[in-house]
């Protein structure tokens, strides 16, 4: 399927690394579109989804927790590849809305290779199972002195609402306090206590 042209959206803040891949895909034929963050990214892909979208995890204004986690509600049909530098490992980080993962600094082959087989994998249908994902939350602002708090919005009723998060953990359950839907809900704090927490 190395012939087959398609439409790759690459988010990254850093515009060395979306410069170089805007390269490297566009010499192999491909449609290449690039977003400096989450909310560049989301405003592209309401003009246009892409087939594939290639996204940093640790970016400003809009990560890219949050951000995957809005594109595998919104657009299930997009293929997510994240990427880092933060994680290292065999598949997918847990917890992150993605198909596939690349880690940053293992070369353009591997990125390439990742990337080829997203294409071919396009043409399955998408499976049944797919594990619900947290909606990822920026970090907890003060309520008072004592207790953080988090403002979750409800993905199927769209009201917000406050919630304690128990801070020792990254994964958490509630319920919509107005239709009682289920929310799993991550809170993004800095990448190394993500990474702390993801590995514990």
């Amino acid at each position: 399927m190395q012939d087959t042209k398609i439409k790759l959206l690459i988010v990254d803040d850093d515009s060395s690394i979306r410069h170089s891949l805007n390269l490297i895909f566009s010499s192999r034929g491909h449609y290449i579109r690039t977003a400096e963050d989450g909310f560049s990214a989301l405003e592209q892909i309401r003009e246009m989804p892409p087939d594939i979208l290639l996204s940093d995890l640790n970016m400003p204004e809009m990560s890219g927790f949050e951000l995957l986690s809005i594109v595998r509600r919104r657009f299930p049909a997009i293929y997510v590849i994240a990427t880092s530098g933060a994680y290292s490992g065999d598949g997918i980080p847990r917890g992150i809305a993605a198909d596939a993962f690349y880690k940053k600094g293992t070369g353009p082959a591997s990125l390439i290779r990742i990337v080829e087989a997203a294409i071919d994998s396009r043409l399955a249908p998408l499976p049944a199972d797919r594990k619900p994902t947290p909606i990822w939350i920026p970090g907890a602002g003060t309520r008072s002195s004592e207790e953080k708090h988090v403002l979750i919005g409800c993905p199927e009723c769209l009201r917000p609402f406050p919630q304690v998060p128990n801070v020792d953990r990254l994964f958490h359950e509630t319920a919509c306090v107005f239709c009682r839907i289920p929310i799993h809900y991550a809170i993004a704090q800095s990448m190394g206590s993500i990474g702390e927490l993801m590995l514990a």
